[in-house]
């Protein structure tokens, strides 16, 4: 029996030693092959660049940066072996002393609460290995962790573990996480900030020093004691550095800078390169974006809309605060907040809390505005709680944080309630206690260091005396609310053709739709000038006279303003934005007064399809409405293409081929990508026609080349043949004639310069302008594009979900402002310069009314552009030269 019993034994453990075997041929055959420092290629961070070289943002799926071991300090990597592993220069890939010691911590705690794997199966795991915790996987580690010692060196080991491992924030690696956490390269750190660190990787979140420093503190203590135990430094330096305060930094917000812009930028870099190299392989993209003309368009377009919103109405305060204690609390939770958000250093203390928040100390900042403190600035919003209302004195005090300020009466008679059926400023408020009272939370923005106002506060007849502060010791401020309206912005370089700022809309965070590129709307009078350039390919120029006067269409219908589109079947009466009629009027004068009898007489002379391939020969791709309210901006169209297109009046009628970005290098430096323009994303709508044009082109240059040929096609399609000549050029980016589009500049100019333009508020720039409004019924849109010889821009303001921006809130009030204000900066140390003058063009002194020659006796005179050929030859009689002023016509 005790035999038998010592056979079975025998026999088990022979199967089970064959079974060991066998599971270890098994597993071993399944490992993967060994990684060495030249297979490895991390998922590394891809930094964008704007076209003067600053950094704008980054794309990646995990936020890394290589460094070279031999770049990696001593004490940083010691650091690490204390925390993780000691004896990692001693062992072989695996530890069996730690293993043991882990197991009989685990089995006292009942759960797992210590590690044994060594810093080579660490390796072996994150770079080769799933994540799964099974005992298969575990044997695989140890396995592969004893291959990996054969065949790389101690160093390449490290090297991949403190490039690879994961440190919280977005960070991988070391170098990533010192610039993470403390914006500094890994060879500046300190002894503290290098145990801070060392202690991340066995849970980063719970170590993580912005979110739970006293944790983060603790792993600190833990790492420079183990440090000390193994000999790496002494007991005192390990005292020291943990008596030293660390400092930390939140995250810098790259998204703030440019977010539609980079968004574009990666959506076509993925379209093109895949998913995979743009967030994984550390490519160096420099884009064609001028960060300081973005932040100035950010800036003038949310200051435009702030306007706008305020001229709808005040939607009311945040909250009101019933208490004295309440409102003492707020004011102290707000202070912590501005503080915090004026700076992104937080201090750990020696005992592992945050030190105090303290306003950053900025001595000439203090100087210049001693009554402000150094975390609110000039120009901010910041939220207030009002104190004291005082409708005598036409006074409201608010208190923000460590500062008190005033409101004055005259800066808020906007604060109605919200009516767009009622102009903002025949429906203003009377007193400032009709949109305010004690307790009432507001923002504010910060318009001055001090008070002023500039009506005399006196007391109303019959009034007690007012009892008013020292303004000397209040802050000016202002009434303020977030805009619910949205914009859009879209400049480009007319030299380059680099889009220099690109604003989708008010709040990246609100909504990623990029209104600038992706929303067609109705582009009201705006798409007058494209019909315009179309009539002076067809016979007209800028003195060609237009009967102003009632017209009457039997058909499909539009409405007052010629933008419907109802297909019932009566009559359609477009009418002028100023329902009254000038008679007679020249082609100058009706563009830049935006009349649209004469646009429409004039697209119902050259017809809808001479004037619709016109749009698609200057780039719009957008569906086209094949009536004549087409001239009147019926058809949805993006900003895009609008500023393409007046791009391209401005450019001679060149073709404009926007840039969003100039050059795409691997993480070896090697070029992969260049000069990608913005029209690749809207290759599909677009490719068509521009197949389409090309090969007409073609065809009508091997006729051109045969002139027996050439005049058989004149005669046979006299349309075509003077379309071709309209369109058809050796160089295949010549889009139209220089000289019409000069023409078009010259009128579009007159839109800004003339007495009754549309675009007068553009003259604020002080350099040569050409533009033009667009406004769409019941004020649903509103839109102003214009250029210089240096840069187009195409401002558009409406309401995501149509409806009013108020009544009177036409092209002129709402978009013109934003591109005045952006315009400004944009042309900020760029040299006057005037419009180039192409051949064929001559000049001629006009009568303003009749567009015939000046004489003696004119009254109005005009310089106006002529293709050589169609200027007038004939000058105005006495009897011509009588105006009726009752006949101009101020519209929009």
């Amino acid at each position: 029996m005790l035999k038998k019993i010592i056979l079975a034994i025998v026999a088990l453990g022979i199967l089970g030693a064959v079974g060991a075997v066998l599971a270890y041929q098994t597993v071993k055959s399944n490992l993967p092959q060994i990684i060495t420092i030249q297979d490895y290629k991390p998922e590394m961070v891809s930094q964008v660049y704007d076209r003067n070289g600053k950094k704008i943002g980054e794309y990646f799926r995990k936020r890394r940066t290589l460094v070279p071991y031999d770049k990696i300090p001593k004490d940083l990597v010691n650091s690490f072996l204390a925390a993780e592993d000691d004896q990692f220069f001693q062992h072989k890939g695996i530890n069996p002393q730690a293993i043991f010691r882990a197991a009989l911590a685990n089995l006292r705690a009942g759960r797992s609460v210590q590690g044994g794997s060594t810093i080579t199966q660490q390796v072996a795991k994150t770079l080769m290995l799933s994540s799964e915790k099974t005992l298969t996987r575990k044997l695989s580690d140890i396995l592969l962790a004893i291959e990996m010692e054969k065949n790389l060196s101690k160093q390449d080991i490290l090297f991949l573990y403190l490039n690879q491992i994961y440190f919280g924030q977005g960070a991988y690696g070391v170098e990533q996480a010192a610039q993470t956490y403390y914006r500094k390269p890994v060879s500046k750190l300190t002894l503290p900030e290098m145990a801070i660190l060392a202690g991340l990787p066995t849970a980063p979140s719970a170590y993580n020093p912005i979110r739970n420093p006293s944790r983060a503190k603790e792993r600190q203590i833990y790492v420079l004691r183990r440090m000390a135990e193994v000999g790496f430094i002494t007991k005192e330096q390990a005292e020291n550095a943990i008596q030293e305060p660390v400092k930390v930094y939140v995250r810098e917000n790259y998204e703030e800078l440019a977010p539609f812009y980079l968004e574009t930028v990666r959506q076509m870099l993925v379209a093109q390169l895949g998913e995979n190299m743009v967030l994984d392989k550390g490519l160096r993209i420099y884009t064609a974006l001028d960060l300081q003309k973005q932040l100035a368009a950010q800036e003038s377009v949310m200051d435009g809309l702030k306007s706008l919103d305020k001229r709808q109405g005040y939607r009311g305060p945040i909250k009101n605060i019933a208490s004295d204690s309440d409102i003492e609390n707020f004011i102290n939770e707000n202070r912590t907040k501005l503080i915090g958000d004026s700076t992104p250093e937080r201090i750990i203390q020696p005992d592992g809390k945050y030190a105090d928040l303290v306003a950053p100390v900025d001595p000439k900042a203090a100087k210049e505005h001693p009554l402000l403190p150094s975390y609110i600035k000039i120009k901010d919003t910041v939220q207030g709680v009002v104190m004291n209302v005082d409708d005598n004195a036409g006074l409201v005090y608010v208190k923000i944080a460590d500062s008190q300020g005033l409101i004055d009466f005259d800066s808020m008679t906007w604060a109605r309630k919200p009516d767009s059926d009622k102009r903002y400023d025949l429906a203003t408020i009377k007193k400032p206690s009709e949109a305010l009272k004690k307790g009432d939370v507001i923002q504010v923005k910060i318009v001055g260091d001090k008070f002023t106002t500039t009506r005399a506060v006196a007391p109303k007849k019959g009034s007690a005396p007012l009892n008013l502060p020292d303004f000397n010791r209040y802050v000016d401020l202002e009434l303020d609310q977030e805009p619910l309206v949205e914009g859009a912005l879209i400049s480009l370089d007319q030299d380059s053709q680099d889009v220099l700022a690109m604003v989708g809309g008010v709040n990246f965070a609100r909504s990623e739709f990029n209104r600038a590129i992706q929303a067609p709307r109705q582009t009201g009078s705006s798409f007058k000038s494209i019909v315009y350039a179309s009539a002076m390919d067809k016979g007209y120029n800028p003195a060609t006279p237009i009967m102003d006067a009632p017209l009457v269409y039997e058909g499909s219908v539009g409405d007052e303003e010629g933008q419907g589109d109802s297909k019932d079947t009566k009559a359609w009466k477009p009418a002028n934005h100023s329902k009254s009629f000038g008679g007679d009027i020249i082609v100058r004068n009706a563009l830049s007064q935006s009349l649209n009898i004469p646009a429409v007489k004039i697209i119902e002379d050259v017809g809808v399809p001479w004037a619709t391939e016109y749009a698609r020969r200057l780039g719009i791709f957008s569906p086209l409405n094949p009536d004549f309210t087409l001239v009147l901006g019926s058809s949805s169209v993006t900003l895009y293409e609008m500023t393409k297109a007046f791009s391209e009046f401005g450019r001679l009628g060149k073709r404009t081929r926007p840039l969003v970005i100039h050059k795409v290098a691997d993480a070896d430096g090697k070029t992969i990508l260049e000069n990608v323009s913005l029209d690749s994303r809207f290759e599909r709508e677009m490719k068509p026609y521009e197949d389409d044009f090309e090969n007409r082109r073609k065809e009508y240059l091997a006729l051109a080349a045969e002139p027996a040929k050439l005049e058989e096609f004149k005669k046979k399609d006299p349309k075509k043949a003077a379309m071709a000549e309209s369109f058809f050029f050796q160089d295949p980016d010549q889009l139209i004639k220089p000289t019409t589009a000069f023409v078009m500049t010259s009128l579009l100019r007159g839109v800004v310069e003339d007495k009754n333009g549309t675009g007068a508020r553009a003259r604020a720039l002080g350099r040569e302008v050409a533009g033009k409004t667009g406004s769409t019924n019941n004020y649903y849109d509103a839109w102003f594009i214009g250029y210089t010889a240096q840069v187009a821009t195409g401002v558009w303001v409406g309401f995501d979900k149509e409806k009013s921006l108020g009544k009177g809130e036409v092209g002129g009030r709402s978009a013109l402002p934003i591109w005045v204000e952006y315009m400004k900066a944009a042309h900020e140390g760029l040299p006057q310069v005037t419009f180039p003058v192409p051949d064929g063009i001559v000049f001629a002194n006009i009568d303003s009314e009749t567009g015939k020659l000046a004489n003696a006796s004119t009254k109005n005179i005009l310089r106006q552009a002529f293709a050589e050929g169609t200027e007038p030859t004939a000058a105005s009689s006495k009897q011509e030269e009588a105006t009726d002023f009752y006949k101009q016509d101020f519209s929009e």
